[in-house]
């Protein structure tokens, strides 16, 4: 999944602080589930939790870890 820049900053601020950490070039969401790891790649921010999510419920990532 990607977002603009000010998606991003839209949809971070919906959030709680609380649930947020920014690291350079990377900012975390906190959920209940995993953390989100958005990076920036150019005038985008990308991440992989949707394929994860995905991955996770579907047993895929359990079985490739054991």
């Amino acid at each position: 999944m990607s977002l603009s820049k000010s998606a991003l900053r839209y949809f971070l601020s919906l959030l709680p602080p609380e649930r947020v950490t920014k690291d350079g070039k990377r900012i975390i969401v906190h959920a209940e589930v995993g953390d989100a790891i958005w990076y920036a790649r150019g005038n985008l921010w990308v991440t992989a939790a949707p394929e994860f999510e995905a991955a996770q419920r579907s047993g895929v990532l359990e079985k490739t870890l054991h």
